[in-house]
């Protein structure tokens, strides 16, 4: 679905329609100083409103590398974060950027809140387009309000109620397979390193002969620290064994789906936090809904979004021609 931008002066009195993203009119035609200065001196303004939006858009920004991306990133949130913990193939450009994915160019990315299954997740993601694709490659978005709203009671009360656990079976980097291993994943070649990083986030896991094998229970819903409404925050349709998804299209074969969780496989699994499974009809209703409420827009040079990820949910369309969108996580 594609909707109009809705156009937002940073001046006067205002008030936010349900639709997004939000199209803020900044200046353009500036130095990459000058519009560091000017996105500083705004940062609490552009802050509120990503809260209120969830998720904004400025155009014309003069980005041309991914330093100065990581300028731009920086001078609206200065804490940037890596992405440790990640399952998603990304490729590390400086010290804060990435590539904003690397699944082949012919799937589509499911909407999802980053990192939602990991030891941590961004209060912010920032995408910034150097090079829009030839034809498609939007990065869709969602409400999570909306989704939430959306969603058939019974199965919302299911989710809200028992939250969920991911299961992951990481494979060390000397063993062939699809995904990425545990040390691209931890960026680290110590185990003592991954481990910490596990017990810091309160995440379970065991050692094996392959690899490592992690849980991490989470909620699904989440409540907004600033806004307080409840929003829809997983990627439970994206991880169950009986269900297709982009992860397994990683490495040199794609994994099959398995009917348990306990079965030897590289591939995800979800169940809920009280260790019951979750039905994957239900999940293709969450899909259905999710699809319902989201938003594209072509990328154009310069673009850079900015999503509150509690808020908001994205993803990828396919494409093709290069494409050069970078992402940075606060």
């Amino acid at each position: 679905m594609s909707k109009q931008l809705v156009i937002f002066q940073l001046s006067g009195e205002f008030s936010i329609e349900r639709s997004l993203p939000l199209l803020i009119n900044q200046p353009t035609g500036l130095s990459l100083g000058a519009t560091l200065d000017w996105l500083e001196g705004h940062r609490s303004v552009l802050d509120n409103l990503t809260h209120r939006a969830g998720v904004i858009l400025l155009r014309d920004l003069p980005i041309k590398t991914p330093n100065d991306f990581q300028s731009i990133c920086r001078a609206i949130r200065p804490q940037l974060r890596k992405y440790s913990g990640g399952d998603s193939p990304r490729t590390s450009l400086t010290e804060f950027v990435y590539t904003s994915t690397e699944y082949q160019s012919g799937l589509e990315v499911l909407l999802h809140n980053e990192l939602s299954y990991a030891g941590w997740s961004p209060d912010r993601v920032f995408f910034g387009c150097l090079q829009p694709a030839a034809t498609g490659g939007e990065t869709h978005v969602a409400d999570g309000r909306e989704i939430y709203r959306r969603l058939d009671p019974k199965i919302r009360k299911d989710f809200e109620n028992k939250g969920v656990t991911y299961i992951q079976h990481l494979r060390d980097r000397s063993v062939s397979g699809p995904g990425k291993s545990w040390q691209e994943t931890f960026e680290s070649t110590r185990r003592e390193q991954a481990e910490n990083y596990l017990k810091t986030s309160k995440m379970g896991f065991e050692w094996t002969a392959d690899g490592i094998k992690t849980h991490a229970f989470h909620q699904a819903i989440l409540k907004h620290s600033v806004t307080k409404e409840k929003c829809w925050h997983n990627q439970a349709d994206q991880w169950h064994r009986l269900l297709p998804s982009v992860k397994d299209s990683v490495g040199e074969e794609i994994t099959k789906p398995q009917s348990t969780p306990n079965a030897t496989t590289f591939s995800n699994h979800v169940a809920f936090g009280d260790g019951s499974e979750i039905n994957p009809n239900d999940l293709l209703r969450i899909r259905a809904v999710s699809r319902s409420c989201e938003v594209l827009f072509p990328w154009k040079e310069g673009d850079v979004m900015i999503i509150d990820n509690v808020m908001a949910m994205h993803g990828r369309k396919p494409f093709t021609g290069l494409r050069q969108t970078v992402v940075a996580m606060a």
